[in-house]
């Protein structure tokens, strides 16, 4: 879940001015006629569904669009449209020119409105990868989009784990002129002309439709919390690799070019080893009907950890352990304690410290109060700050000190002088007319993530993306289920 974004306010920096310039002009669009919807309702319930979805995009979009822009690749899956315009000139570099030659080469390039470009991986038959999502949630709403605007191909979308299952897929589909829907998830399975799915369904469900995926031969990004149960992400992880298959765990935060930005300056090595990571990530969940909210359900896999808290852990597994296969050795070498307060069955606030020996980091969760959401990673000379949302962020920032032990003087308490810093700010692209708006505060962050899978999938012998491998995804798995066990919940699950 997504619940806790809030935008940061824009940085409109001096320095950055001539960087920006080219990220604030929009798109002109070519408006031609709308296709008209036309699809059966097989029940009252479909026509009630098929006429909210669409009060909802009509309200969220403010007037439905009149067509797409021009486009400059024909894509599948949308009902035989044009997809949205990519331009092809690149934003200039997204760091900054710190006479660094330590940093890394996996940045995201993006065209002039902040789409990811994948023009030199494409096929030269100008065919995509085939999507459709398992679960059409709250975030699978903010994904569709997103995908539909980076011109991608979404080709079905399946409600299995729904009441009223098909009508509902229907519903999902016609927003997004999607072709097909699915009244469970083996048929979107069993379906040849998908390649690869977005698993969105409650916790609970994630494991199941997640294997049954795997099973039927499809790449899967699986929405965070993976798992619950530590076997069952080694069970997924087996079958990703034996079948030569593509797992990830959505931690989309690690795809964000601020976040990129930021864990390049920690890993240069400017600031010196990290000593210590801290952040806090809480919400206010409904209270007037909490037997229906999600949060707060312990059999839907509620509560503050699985839904913020693993935001953190990741960030520890991230800054404390290296973006690199941590493996076994890498969980063991964690110890982690953690406390908080239980209800109902799930934990509604959460504080846990973790230590690997030669760093640390704090944490706070909750789903009972609010919360700032920054993060901070703090390093021998200096500090990195992930603004907020930090789990979906568009600036950060780092403050460098001078280093004492190499100074001529001594430096006296507070008065470290300060030898430079460096705010960064990177838009996310807006939602294109037509679309339904963002359920989510910087739900268009998912392009990034989505053509990280993309990008990944067409080159030879990519089934592992360098932001998060197998290994990390299993160390952060193990990690929040140790923080759920001091906790007192779902203990002795091997998944629900």
């Amino acid at each position: 879940g997504r619940r806790s974004c809030s935008r940061p306010p824009p940085c409109h920096l001096a320095s950055m001015a001539d960087s920006l310039e080219a990220l604030i002009t929009p798109p002109s669009p070519r408006t031609q006629r709308c296709s008209h919807l036309t699809a059966r309702c097989g029940s009252p319930w479909g026509l009630v569904l098929v006429v909210g979805a669409l009060c909802t995009a009509l309200l969220g979009s403010l007037a439905l669009a009149r067509g797409w822009p021009t486009s400059t690749a024909r894509g599948r899956g949308h009902g035989g449209g044009e997809a949205p315009a990519r331009v092809s000139d690149v934003s200039e570099d997204l760091m900054p020119d710190l006479g660094l030659s330590d940093m890394p080469g996996n940045m995201p390039h993006l065209d002039a409105h902040g789409y990811p470009l994948l023009e030199d991986v494409l096929p030269t038959n100008g065919t995509r990868l085939r999507w459709a999502i398992a679960g059409p949630g709250r975030i699978a709403h903010d994904f569709a989009t997103a995908l539909v605007a980076m011109g991608a191909t979404v080709q079905g979308v399946a409600a299995g784990g729904l009441p009223h299952a098909v009508e509902r897929a229907r519903a999902f589909s016609m927003l997004y002129n999607i072709p097909r829907a699915y009244g469970s998830y083996a048929e979107l399975a069993a379906d040849p002309d998908v390649d690869v799915v977005y698993v969105a369904t409650t916790n609970q469900l994630h494991y199941t439709a997640a294997r049954i995926m795997l099973e039927g031969g499809k790449h899967v990004l699986l929405e965070k919390p993976a798992t619950i149960g530590v076997a069952q992400f080694e069970h997924l992880a087996r079958l990703s690799r034996e079948r030569e298959l593509l797992l990830v765990t959505n931690y989309w935060t690690r795809w964000f070019p601020a976040v990129k930005w930021a864990e390049a300056i920690v890993k240069s090595g400017m600031l010196g080893p990290v000593v210590h990571v801290s952040g806090d990530m809480a919400f206010q969940v409904m209270r007037a009907a909490p037997d229906r909210d999600r949060f707060l359900r312990a059999d839907l896999g509620g509560g503050a950890v699985l839904d913020m808290g693993c935001y953190l852990v990741q960030f520890a597994a991230m800054f404390l352990e290296g973006n690199t296969s941590v493996g076994p050795s890498g969980y063991t070498s964690f110890e982690v304690k953690a406390s908080g307060t239980v209800r109902s069955g799930v934990d509604v606030e959460a504080a846990f410290i973790m230590s690997n020996g030669r760093a640390g980091a704090a944490f706070g969760t909750s789903i009972t109060r609010a919360s700032d959401f920054a993060l901070k990673v703090y390093c021998e000379h200096g500090v990195v700050e992930i603004k907020p949302p930090a789990n979906c962020p568009s600036a950060a920032s780092y403050i460098r000190y001078e280093d004492s032990a190499v100074g001529e003087t001594p430096v006296p308490c507070c008065a470290q002088p300060l030898v430079s810093s460096y705010e960064f700010y990177r838009p996310l692209p807006v939602v294109p007319r037509g679309l339904p708006m963002e359920r989510y505060p910087n739900g268009m962050g998912f392009v990034y993530v989505a053509a990280a899978v993309e990008r990944c999938l067409y080159t030879p012998g990519c089934r592992e993306l360098e932001e998060m491998d197998l290994d990390q995804q299993l160390s952060v798995v193990k990690l929040t289920a140790d923080i759920l066990n001091q906790l007192g919940v779902f203990t002795n699950k091997t998944g629900i």
